[in-house]
């Protein structure tokens, strides 16, 4: 069956003309099983005809430290270990991951508290990871503490719990990028591991985050909310801009597919509005035409602080799995890179437009500016800065300490993209 599905794909793509753009796949390649994991999971390429050749087309994840850097399969699986180990199973002044019988936490180590961006990223790197048990407990955490099931934020996460006791109430509002994350994550875990709860989850998210009176994406621009609720929903933050899940939602979501196909537009414009054309930076917040939002309560909400370092991220990952948006994608990774090149990788902290360098520069910048360096490969001059970029990444020590949970999950991700072991785990053909 897998061997007739994927030979049907192969003269969908000859068929369409496409074929120069699909390098993954070629008439002459009928070794299906570098599309499935062990459990037979499927990634590989998509019956759909199209010019672009992102990884969700094409199933090719090869890992630029293979073709830039020259490591091999072990090589990066001892990396991927190392990170797990590291941060998953290491000693209390390595670890973010903590079990509590059925359930799991990940730490916020800085402020001592459960944070629903942490758990989100906890379940996105062990389904990517294939650690089903590790995403149950952590899933059941968030179930039980987080996830309101009724009442006004029926299908939304409290953003922030103590880890004292069951999660005691901190703060009920919600961190837009932990719905987005955790919708994916469940979404791959239902594909991954052929298991239908996981994806009745996502779809009872996706529906209520549309709803009145709180939905996540701003109902005139399309466009994500800071918060959705009272003034809050009126800007939003740029680091929430994660265009690669929103065009799954419009493919997978069983409802509001015109609504979630017009906010994967919105993403990408609102994302790159938000790059300041000199610095090639994001604001923390930012209007919907993408200027920077002063705040009343964050100071910083104009400049380039711990939030805005992930756009950097986004915008990298929506280029290799997709593609759709590769013209500014480049632009806005020639911006930042540029500029984070002439400051020789030194600080990390700046105003929108570039001035006012501040902190030194960080293990959560290395990774993501990695990841935004997809957008370059394959334009002329940058071989070098690129291989430089990847070297960082991937020479990197890995934090310990009390501030290791931020910088650490967002390294820890990039690592995921830049290793080829962040997939798109598609419904089994």
């Amino acid at each position: 069956m897998k061997k007739l599905f994927f030979l049907l794909a192969v003269a969908a793509i000859v068929l369409s003309g496409c074929g120069k753009d699909q390098p993954a796949v070629s008439p002459e390649d009928t070794d299906t099983s570098k599309y499935y994991d062990e459990n037979g999971a499927y990634f590989g390429p998509t019956e759909e005809a199209t010019n672009y050749t992102g990884s969700y087309y094409t199933g090719d994840y090869t890992s630029p430290f293979k073709t830039f850097l020259g490591k091999t399969d072990e090589d990066i699986q001892t990396k991927l270990d190392q990170l797990y180990n590291h941060y998953f199973k290491g000693n209390n002044n390595q670890k973010v991951y903590y079990e509590t019988g059925s359930e799991a936490y990940i730490i916020d180590t800085g402020n001592n508290d459960v944070k629903s961006e942490g758990m989100s990223y906890g379940m996105m790197i062990a389904v990517q990871t294939d650690h089903k048990t590790e995403f149950d407990k952590l899933w059941t955490w968030a179930k039980n503490h987080m996830w309101h099931r009724n009442g006004e934020w029926d299908g939304y996460f409290a953003w922030k719990r103590n880890t004292a006791g069951s999660g005691s109430d901190m703060d009920e509002y919600c961190c837009p990028a932990a719905e987005m994350y955790i919708t994916t994550a469940l979404l791959f875990a239902a594909n991954r591991w052929n298991d239908s709860r996981y994806r009745d989850d996502a779809q009872y998210i996706l529906r209520k985050i549309r709803e009145e009176p709180h939905p996540l994406f701003n109902t005139d621009h399309n466009i994500i909310c800071f918060i959705p609720t009272g003034n809050e929903m009126d800007f939003s933050n740029p680091s929430y801009d994660l265009a690669a899940f929103t065009e799954l939602f419009s493919r997978w979501s069983d409802n509001d597919r015109n609504d979630w196909t017009t906010a994967v537009r919105e993403t990408r414009n609102h994302l790159y509005k938000s790059s300041n054309t000199t610095s090639g930076l994001f604001p923390d917040y930012s209007n919907f035409n993408g200027t920077p939002h002063a705040y009343l309560y964050n100071a910083n909400a104009t400049k380039y602080m711990y939030d805005a370092m992930r756009c950097a991220m986004n915008f990298g990952m929506d280029y290799y799995l997709f593609g759709v948006d590769a013209t500014r994608q480049t632009q806005m990774a020639k911006r930042i890179i540029d500029f984070f090149e002439a400051d020789g990788y030194k600080h990390a902290r700046f105003n929108w437009d570039g001035t006012g360098a501040s902190e030194t520069y960080t293990l959560g910048e290395t990774g993501a500016n990695a990841v935004a360096c997809y957008a370059l490969m394959g334009t002329p001059g940058y071989e070098e800065i690129i291989r430089k970029n990847l070297r960082m990444a991937w020479d990197a020590t890995l934090l310990t300490g009390p501030y290791r949970y931020y910088d650490g999950m967002v390294h820890y991700l990039s690592m995921l993209h830049l290793c080829g072991s962040f997939k798109i785990w598609k419904p089994r053909p």
